[in-house]
């Protein structure tokens, strides 16, 4: 019973690191670079690019995988 309720909260856990993801382009501006060649300049700049591309997906796998584990953990 513990592993099962282990796995839902991790699940849970990867939903808001997902729902994070999706909201960080609301919150931060786009890292621009008009230099040729360019690309980002660190690890921070490349999440950011990331999440303005997939920011729909993140949110809504984020959102299924929290929902679903919420009502699920109520159910044990």
């Amino acid at each position: 019973m513990t592993l099962k309720r282990t796995v839902y909260f991790l699940s849970l856990i990867i939903g808001i690191v997902f729902i994070a993801l999706g909201v960080l382009p609301a919150i931060f501006a786009y890292p621009f670079s008009d230099e040729p060649n360019s690309g980002p300049a660190s690890f921070w700049e490349l999440i950011l690019i990331i999440s303005y591309e997939q920011w729909i997906l993140f949110l809504i796998v984020g959102l299924i995988l929290s929902l679903f584990n919420v009502l699920q953990l109520r159910k044990i």
